[in-house]
């Protein structure tokens, strides 16, 4: 359709049209600055498509301003909160998925018309899909946070209550690990990125995109500090504190190649979920066999109802051992400074918590006893998996078999561990 001008299309200041010798719709704007007409490609030949890209783009890029809530199409700020901040975000792909429910439900509403009854509407309807409060509770979560961000930035003069408490918050959940499943997982560990990892969440129960995201610049063996905040990056609220090196991590860190220390044939890792499938996988193979060899001697002995129970109980360490993800680590740890009585100030500082004292908190990391209870802590929990003292990695090729040293090789170790001397890495024929 064409105005009154002859422009194709044309929304506010832009329209379409298309270059000479070109079959492609162009977004054109007369720039007022240069005196000149300026196209952009929208990469399609099909008018329709030109349409809806020229209005795409338009609802992410231009600025509305101090919009009143009646006259606001919701799907605006969506939109917007996608393409200016959540799609740059760790948990991306959530919050489009998020924003595309908000869109689905609420089409072409205003924001003025987002009520509390149509957002219980709204959470009615994802229930009835069988969705959970929590997953329920990001959903409502993301749409706050894009209604919020157009608030801040001055797009619109107010926005809705988004009612999270329509979808009560989960309890926690509380999955630690024992001893012999974080044994089971050093066991598993083949690479040295992954004992690497393992070691460093273990010692610093540190969030995994700052254990990915640590390098050796910020490694200061002699000084006994790892700065999980690099140079340059601003604090959030997923504050990353300067932590104090314990024993057992120590000779993990000494002459590692400047660069990333958790890192995969020269590059940083992009997530852990790769490297916790491939423990779990490996440790739940390991539990299925040993349970299929035990329920078969309980065969033989004719004990069939023992041999059950094996197998069930089997099955179940299985499936409890491939829940397990880099946070339950972080968990673990935390749970273990309590147990040993560090103070709950003590471990929301190693935990990156803070405290509310940020001057106090700016020259903790200066004293000698900086964290001390949670470094001790720590070191004692290597010590019962049997890795108080192992080797530093320039010495050895990194193979479980000597991850977990016999006392002879550390002079911290308490007591022998017997180990297999390798495991072969895990191939397509394995039935996992």
């Amino acid at each position: 359709m064409q105005d009154g001008e002859g422009r194709l299309g044309q929304i506010g200041r832009y329209w379409l049209s298309r270059r000479r010798n070109s079959a492609a719709w162009c977004r054109t704007w007369f720039d007022a600055s240069t005196r000149q007409t300026c196209r952009a490609s929208l990469g399609t030949d099909d008018l329709d498509e030109a349409k809806l890209a020229l209005a795409a783009w338009i609802t992410a890029n231009a600025q509305p301003t101090r919009a009143r809530p009646e006259d606001a199409p919701l799907e605006t700020y969506l939109v917007r909160y996608l393409e200016r901040h959540a799609k740059y975000l760790p948990s991306a792909e959530p919050a489009r998925y998020g924003l595309a429910r908000w869109s689905e439900f609420f089409a072409g509403a205003l924001v003025s018309e987002i009520t509390s009854q149509r957002q219980r509407e709204f959470v009615d309807s994802l229930r009835s899909e069988g969705l959970s409060d929590g997953y329920i509770r990001r959903i409502l979560a993301v749409g706050q946070a894009a209604l919020n961000r157009a608030y801040r930035e001055g797009e619109i003069t107010s926005v809705p209550r988004i009612l999270l408490s329509l979808a009560p918050e989960a309890e926690p959940r509380e999955r630690l690990l024992t001893i012999d499943e974080a044994k089971a997982l050093f066991t598993a560990a083949t690479e040295p990125h992954q004992i690497l990892y393992l070691m460093l969440a273990f010692a610093t129960a540190a969030r995994p995109t700052a254990i990915l995201e640590l390098t050796t610049f910020q490694v200061d063996c002699d000084a006994r500090l790892i700065r999980f905040n690099p140079a340059g990056r601003v604090q959030n609220k997923k504050r990353r504190p300067i932590l104090p090196i314990c024993d057992a991590l120590l000779p993990w860190l000494r002459g590692l190649p400047a660069g990333p220390v958790v890192q995969y044939r020269g590059k940083p890792l992009a997530g852990t979920k790769m490297l916790f499938r491939h423990l779990t996988n490996r440790v739940a193979h390991k539990i299925r066999h040993e349970a299929a060899s035990a329920a078969s001697t309980h065969r033989r002995a004719s004990h069939r109802s023992e041999a059950w129970r094996v197998i069930e109980e089997g099955r179940r360490r299985s499936a409890e051992i491939m829940e397990v993800t880099a946070y339950t680590i972080r968990h673990t740890v935390a749970a273990e400074m309590r147990k040993r009585g560090v103070p709950v100030w003590e471990v929301a500082g190693f935990l990156g918590h803070s405290s509310g004292y940020k001057t106090t908190e700016r020259y903790a990391k200066f004293g000698p006893d900086h964290l001390a209870g949670a470094v001790k802590a720590i070191d004692g929990y290597f010590m019962d998996l049997g890795l108080a003292a192992p080797l530093s990695p320039a010495t050895h090729p990194l193979r479980v078999s000597i991850v977990l040293v016999p006392p002879r090789m550390g002079p911290y170790l308490t007591e022998k561990m017997v180990e297999p001397t390798g495991i072969e890495p895990v191939t397509s024929t394995m039935p996992l």
